[in-house]
């Protein structure tokens, strides 16, 4: 009898350890825990979290078991004592989330990195993963380093491996740039900087042909693995030089045969390359790359040496009767026709000048193509034999010249008078 009483006075004592509602303080903030029937739980109760925040407004959660409950309850409480009503008025969720935040954001801070992705949103237009992955491709460390002297030279290697003869072309720049600019890690050339070292050269033409070089240099680096794939070289970004529409100059049959003979006597080393240039209309570059080889007296042709496999450029031009008599002169069985690593046409014009010879920039070529079109009457012939396009020819090349001047210019031997445009 006396357990039995025990044990009722025990059961009795249970239910009475837990009454509602249920006060949590903490300091001077209460939240209370109220017991609310609910057929659908299975003790048949849920506990309501009840707390007022900083507005006076009443606040309350549910819980369908009292231990979350009574966590929650002491959670807001602490927040209302600290006086963190908006904390106090998120969930345990919301506190998970914040701490994961801050996990995440490590030891740079949550607030420095959120104000860091929102900069990064507005640059990016809210593409930020697209332009981290640019980044990443235009500075992987993944691409091998490499100086631009050490570019340059492999560059120049490979390409004299495979026949190339850069001393037309690649030797008038990438030497220069290795003197400025060898320094430096390829890959962190910017287009600006060389920008800044193509402003160096005031003639567009110059500049851009300087320009065209480095592209096939950041080219050649990007494909050997220097530069990162897929995307823009710093240089191919660079800005072309706007240039100026053409002016056609060119010079008298008269003016043409008095500098032959001016040469012939004075500097007898240059007469080969005038000819080649007033008779074939071979650049500069061409006339300097040119090999006694490739000049067929006899077969009375000229096959381009310097020109470029798979262009236009690569052709045979005819020779009359008068340009085989010139270039016979110092005609050789092999080796180079310019004397020298000397740029035979830029100096043959500068001692013309001199002299007192009215010459035009490329006067020569200009000639040959407006006289060899005057004497044949096809565009199109001419335009292959100087190795450009018929549209070329009309847009920069072709003056209005006579037949009777064409046929002075390639086979009249011509007495000098006072038509030559020469100042005595």
């Amino acid at each position: 009898m006396y357990v039995w009483d025990c044990m009722k006075k025990a059961q009795n004592g249970s239910k009475r350890t837990q009454r509602f509602p249920i006060q949590i303080k903490c300091g001077n903030a209460i939240v209370r825990i109220y017991r609310v029937s609910h057929p659908n739980t299975k003790s048949g109760f849920v506990y309501s979290v009840a707390w007022y925040d900083a507005q006076g407004a009443r606040r309350q959660k549910q819980f369908t078991k009292l231990d979350r409950a009574k966590s929650e309850a002491k959670l807001k409480a602490e927040q209302l004592q600290a006086g963190e009503t908006e904390i106090a008025d998120a969930g345990l969720a919301d506190i998970k989330e914040l701490h994961a935040a801050r996990r995440l954001a490590g030891e740079i801070g949550l607030i420095p990195a959120l104000e860091e992705w929102l900069r990064g949103r507005e640059l990016c237009q809210g593409s930020i993963i697209q332009a981290c992955e640019a980044w990443a491709d235009r500075n992987c460390p993944r691409v091998k380093p490499i100086t631009v002297a050490d570019a340059v030279g492999k560059f120049l290697k490979f390409k004299q491996s495979k026949g190339v003869k850069t001393a037309s072309s690649y030797d008038r720049t990438l030497p220069k740039l290795s003197t400025d600019l060898g320094h430096y890690q390829l890959a962190a050339i910017s287009a600006r900087r060389l920008e800044d070292w193509l402003e160096q050269f005031s003639h567009p033409v110059t500049a851009n042909t300087h320009r065209k070089r480095i592209v096939t240099l950041w080219r050649w680096a990007r494909d050997k693995g220097y530069l990162p794939q897929e995307v823009k070289t710093a240089a191919e970004l660079t800005e072309r030089s706007r240039e100026e529409a053409l002016e056609v100059g060119i010079i008298s049959a008269d003016t043409f045969y008095a500098l032959l003979q001016f040469i012939k006597i004075k500097h007898p080393h240059y007469i080969a390359p005038l000819a080649l240039a007033g008779f074939c209309g071979l650049r500069r570059t061409e006339i300097h790359g040119q090999l006694w080889e490739d000049v067929q007296l006899e077969r009375k042709f000229v096959r381009v040496s310097a020109a470029k496999r798979g262009t236009p450029a690569r052709r045979i031009v005819p020779l009359c009767d008068e340009a085989v008599s010139w270039l016979s002169i110092n005609a050789q069985p092999s080796g180079e026709v310019s004397p020298g690593n000397t740029w035979a046409i830029d100096r043959i014009r500068d001692i013309g000048r001199t002299a007192g010879f009215t010459l035009p920039e490329n006067c020569f070529r200009h000639s040959y193509v407006s006289n060899r079109v005057a004497i044949t009457g096809d565009v199109n012939a001419t335009s292959l034999e100087a190795g450009n396009s018929p549209r070329i020819i009309f847009q920069h090349y072709r003056e209005l010249v006579t037949k009777e001047e064409a046929k002075a210019w390639f086979g009249q031997k011509l007495v000098l008078n006072k038509k030559a445009d020469r100042v005595v």
